[in-house]
Protein backbone atom coordinates (compact mmCIF):
# COMPACT_ATOMS: atom_id res chain seq x y z
CA UNK A 1 0.00 0.00 0.00
CA UNK A 2 3.01 2.67 0.86
CA UNK A 3 4.70 1.46 -2.15
CA UNK A 4 1.24 2.22 -4.14
CA UNK A 5 1.31 5.50 -2.76
CA UNK A 6 4.66 6.63 -3.33
CA UNK A 7 4.59 5.25 -7.05
CA UNK A 8 1.42 7.82 -7.39
CA UNK A 9 3.00 10.30 -5.61
CA UNK A 10 6.12 10.17 -8.07
CA UNK A 11 3.85 9.99 -10.90
CA UNK A 12 2.46 12.93 -9.98
CA UNK A 13 5.58 15.27 -9.26
CA UNK A 14 7.60 13.89 -12.39
CA UNK A 15 5.55 16.08 -14.91
CA UNK A 16 5.89 18.58 -12.87
CA UNK A 17 9.88 18.53 -12.12
CA UNK A 18 10.23 17.93 -15.96
CA UNK A 19 8.26 20.80 -16.82
CA UNK A 20 9.76 23.33 -14.36
CA UNK A 21 13.20 21.78 -15.53
CA UNK A 22 12.46 22.98 -19.38
CA UNK A 23 11.34 26.56 -18.13
CA UNK A 24 14.96 26.79 -16.35
CA UNK A 25 16.83 24.92 -19.00
CA UNK A 26 15.53 27.56 -21.59
CA UNK A 27 15.80 30.65 -19.75
CA UNK A 28 19.47 29.66 -18.95
CA UNK A 29 19.59 29.25 -22.66
CA UNK A 30 18.32 32.45 -23.48
CA UNK A 31 20.90 34.38 -21.22
CA UNK A 32 23.72 32.82 -22.86
CA UNK A 33 25.91 34.48 -25.54
CA UNK A 34 25.80 32.80 -29.23
CA UNK A 35 29.56 31.01 -28.63
CA UNK A 36 29.53 29.32 -31.58
CA UNK A 37 27.49 28.54 -34.59
CA UNK A 38 27.80 24.97 -35.66
CA UNK A 39 26.33 23.20 -38.81
CA UNK A 40 25.86 19.72 -39.22
CA UNK A 41 25.04 18.23 -43.07
CA UNK A 42 23.09 15.10 -41.31
CA UNK A 43 23.11 12.85 -44.92
CA UNK A 44 26.37 14.34 -46.32
CA UNK A 45 27.25 10.70 -46.97
CA UNK A 46 25.16 9.32 -49.06
CA UNK A 47 25.25 12.48 -51.18
CA UNK A 48 27.15 15.07 -50.38
CA UNK A 49 25.00 18.04 -52.72
CA UNK A 50 26.05 20.61 -50.30
CA UNK A 51 29.26 21.40 -48.16
CA UNK A 52 29.37 23.40 -44.46
CA UNK A 53 30.70 26.77 -46.39
CA UNK A 54 27.80 27.12 -48.87
CA UNK A 55 25.36 27.23 -45.77
CA UNK A 56 27.52 30.03 -44.13
CA UNK A 57 27.87 32.08 -47.51
CA UNK A 58 24.22 31.97 -46.91
CA UNK A 59 24.07 33.08 -43.46
CA UNK A 60 26.57 35.88 -44.63
CA UNK A 61 24.14 37.05 -47.46
CA UNK A 62 21.68 36.65 -45.19
CA UNK A 63 23.71 39.54 -42.44
CA UNK A 64 23.15 36.15 -39.79
CA UNK A 65 26.23 36.80 -37.65
CA UNK A 66 24.89 35.13 -34.26
CA UNK A 67 28.38 34.51 -33.06
CA UNK A 68 28.48 37.51 -29.76
CA UNK A 69 24.67 37.76 -29.88
CA UNK A 70 22.66 37.04 -26.75
CA UNK A 71 20.89 33.91 -27.80
CA UNK A 72 17.16 36.16 -27.07
CA UNK A 73 18.44 38.15 -29.63
CA UNK A 74 18.50 35.54 -32.29
CA UNK A 75 15.72 33.61 -34.31
CA UNK A 76 15.99 29.99 -34.86
CA UNK A 77 12.96 30.03 -36.82
CA UNK A 78 13.62 32.10 -39.26
CA UNK A 79 17.00 31.37 -39.82
CA UNK A 80 15.71 27.20 -40.59
CA UNK A 81 13.14 29.62 -43.06
CA UNK A 82 15.37 30.99 -44.96
CA UNK A 83 17.96 28.21 -45.36
CA UNK A 84 14.68 25.92 -46.40
CA UNK A 85 14.28 28.51 -49.50
CA UNK A 86 17.35 26.63 -50.97
CA UNK A 87 15.74 23.60 -53.32
CA UNK A 88 18.34 21.29 -52.35
CA UNK A 89 17.28 21.74 -48.73
CA UNK A 90 14.42 19.59 -47.60
CA UNK A 91 14.77 20.75 -44.11
CA UNK A 92 17.02 23.01 -41.79
CA UNK A 93 16.62 22.22 -37.96
CA UNK A 94 18.11 25.19 -35.91
CA UNK A 95 18.52 25.23 -32.14
CA UNK A 96 20.39 26.72 -29.20
CA UNK A 97 22.61 24.53 -26.87
CA UNK A 98 23.15 25.14 -23.10
CA UNK A 99 26.99 25.69 -23.66
CA UNK A 100 26.33 28.69 -26.20
CA UNK A 101 26.20 26.83 -29.62
CA UNK A 102 23.45 27.55 -32.26
CA UNK A 103 23.16 24.56 -34.03
CA UNK A 104 22.25 24.19 -37.37
CA UNK A 105 21.14 20.45 -38.69
CA UNK A 106 20.48 20.36 -42.19
CA UNK A 107 18.69 17.56 -44.51
CA UNK A 108 19.08 17.33 -48.28
CA UNK A 109 16.47 16.48 -50.89
CA UNK A 110 16.84 12.27 -52.35
CA UNK A 111 17.15 12.35 -55.90
CA UNK A 112 15.39 9.93 -57.34
CA UNK A 113 16.33 10.81 -61.21
CA UNK A 114 18.16 13.23 -63.57
CA UNK A 115 16.51 15.16 -66.16
CA UNK A 116 18.07 16.59 -68.90
CA UNK A 117 14.90 18.64 -70.70
CA UNK A 118 13.59 21.16 -72.56
CA UNK A 119 13.60 23.79 -69.50
CA UNK A 120 17.12 22.38 -67.79
CA UNK A 121 19.11 19.93 -66.46
CA UNK A 122 18.16 19.07 -62.75
CA UNK A 123 17.20 16.16 -60.53
CA UNK A 124 13.63 15.04 -59.13
CA UNK A 125 13.84 14.26 -55.50
CA UNK A 126 11.58 12.00 -54.05
CA UNK A 127 8.59 14.48 -53.05
CA UNK A 128 8.26 15.11 -56.52
CA UNK A 129 10.24 18.46 -56.20
CA UNK A 130 13.01 20.03 -58.79
CA UNK A 131 16.46 20.35 -57.15
CA UNK A 132 19.33 21.95 -59.25
CA UNK A 133 22.00 19.73 -60.38
CA UNK A 134 25.28 21.20 -59.03
CA UNK A 135 28.87 21.00 -59.65
CA UNK A 136 29.88 19.04 -56.31
CA UNK A 137 28.09 15.84 -56.73
CA UNK A 138 26.50 13.70 -59.12
CA UNK A 139 23.97 11.42 -58.39
CA UNK A 140 24.18 7.30 -59.59
CA UNK A 141 20.26 7.41 -60.54
CA UNK A 142 18.32 6.80 -64.05
CA UNK A 143 18.42 9.70 -65.99
CA UNK A 144 15.50 11.23 -68.61
CA UNK A 145 16.27 12.82 -71.58
CA UNK A 146 13.94 14.45 -74.64
CA UNK A 147 11.49 16.81 -74.94
CA UNK A 148 10.85 16.81 -71.27
CA UNK A 149 8.72 19.57 -69.39
CA UNK A 150 8.44 20.55 -66.04
CA UNK A 151 4.89 19.36 -66.31
CA UNK A 152 5.60 15.93 -67.49
CA UNK A 153 8.52 15.58 -65.03
CA UNK A 154 6.04 16.15 -62.02
CA UNK A 155 3.56 14.01 -63.17
CA UNK A 156 4.15 10.88 -65.69
CA UNK A 157 7.58 10.86 -65.22
CA UNK A 158 8.15 11.55 -61.31
CA UNK A 159 5.67 8.49 -61.19
CA UNK A 160 7.74 5.99 -63.37
CA UNK A 161 10.93 7.53 -61.10
CA UNK A 162 8.91 6.19 -58.04
CA UNK A 163 8.36 2.88 -59.63
CA UNK A 164 11.79 2.14 -60.32
CA UNK A 165 12.98 3.30 -57.23
CA UNK A 166 10.93 1.23 -55.57
CA UNK A 167 11.48 -1.60 -57.78
CA UNK A 168 14.62 -3.30 -57.04
CA UNK A 169 15.01 -5.16 -60.78
CA UNK A 170 13.97 -2.30 -62.76
CA UNK A 171 15.92 0.06 -61.06
CA UNK A 172 18.85 -1.59 -61.91
CA UNK A 173 18.16 -2.48 -65.20
CA UNK A 174 16.38 0.75 -66.46
CA UNK A 175 19.49 2.94 -66.92
CA UNK A 176 18.05 5.94 -69.48
CA UNK A 177 14.89 7.22 -70.22
CA UNK A 178 14.27 8.94 -73.51
CA UNK A 179 11.08 11.00 -74.61
CA UNK A 180 10.65 11.35 -78.22
CA UNK A 181 9.03 14.47 -79.74
CA UNK A 182 5.60 12.78 -79.76
CA UNK A 183 5.45 12.07 -76.49
CA UNK A 184 6.31 8.54 -76.80
CA UNK A 185 8.64 6.86 -74.66
CA UNK A 186 11.90 4.67 -74.80
CA UNK A 187 13.90 3.13 -72.38
CA UNK A 188 17.42 1.90 -72.61
CA UNK A 189 18.24 -1.57 -70.37
CA UNK A 190 21.90 -1.74 -68.91
CA UNK A 191 21.94 -5.31 -69.81
CA UNK A 192 20.96 -6.03 -73.76
CA UNK A 193 21.32 -4.65 -76.78
CA UNK A 194 18.05 -3.65 -77.72
CA UNK A 195 15.81 -0.59 -76.67
CA UNK A 196 12.13 -0.85 -75.23
CA UNK A 197 9.43 0.78 -76.80
CA UNK A 198 6.64 1.88 -73.67
CA UNK A 199 4.75 4.13 -76.41
CA UNK A 200 3.40 6.40 -73.13
CA UNK A 201 3.32 6.24 -69.84
CA UNK A 202 -0.33 4.72 -69.42
CA UNK A 203 -0.17 1.02 -67.55
CA UNK A 204 3.40 1.47 -68.02
CA UNK A 205 3.19 -1.79 -65.01
CA UNK A 206 1.62 -4.01 -66.55
CA UNK A 207 3.51 -3.66 -69.86
CA UNK A 208 6.48 -4.13 -67.72
CA UNK A 209 5.44 -7.08 -65.95
CA UNK A 210 4.58 -8.23 -69.82
CA UNK A 211 7.89 -7.78 -70.58
CA UNK A 212 9.19 -9.41 -67.40
CA UNK A 213 7.51 -12.46 -68.52
CA UNK A 214 9.04 -11.94 -71.90
CA UNK A 215 12.60 -12.15 -70.09
CA UNK A 216 11.99 -14.71 -68.25
CA UNK A 217 10.44 -16.97 -71.32
CA UNK A 218 12.23 -15.60 -74.48
CA UNK A 219 15.59 -13.83 -73.83
CA UNK A 220 16.53 -16.47 -71.01
CA UNK A 221 16.94 -18.82 -73.64
CA UNK A 222 17.71 -17.34 -77.10
CA UNK A 223 19.75 -14.76 -75.63
CA UNK A 224 19.69 -11.27 -73.94
CA UNK A 225 21.11 -9.50 -77.74
CA UNK A 226 18.77 -11.73 -80.22
CA UNK A 227 16.58 -8.17 -80.52
CA UNK A 228 17.10 -4.62 -81.59
CA UNK A 229 13.65 -3.13 -80.16
CA UNK A 230 11.38 -4.88 -77.76
CA UNK A 231 7.98 -3.09 -78.43
CA UNK A 232 5.34 -2.97 -75.54
CA UNK A 233 3.25 -0.36 -76.84
CA UNK A 234 0.15 -2.13 -77.76
CA UNK A 235 -2.12 -3.60 -75.37
CA UNK A 236 -1.14 -7.14 -73.70
CA UNK A 237 1.88 -7.37 -76.71
CA UNK A 238 5.29 -7.47 -76.30
CA UNK A 239 7.02 -7.51 -80.13
CA UNK A 240 10.60 -8.36 -80.36
CA UNK A 241 11.99 -6.80 -83.87
CA UNK A 242 15.75 -8.71 -84.61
Amino acid sequence: MIRKFFRILLLSILPVYLLAMFFIFADRVEDEVCKEVKIVIKDSLDAPFLKTREIEQTLRRLRVKPEGKPMNEINTFEIGHELEKNPIIRSACCYKTPDGTLRIDIYQRNPIMRVLGLTGNYYIDEEGILMPAGNNFTAYVPVASGYITKDLATSDLYNFAMFLQQNDFWNAQIEQIYIRSNGEVELIPRVGSHTILLGNFKNFEKKLDNLMVFYRKGLNKKGWNVYKTINLKYENQVIGVK
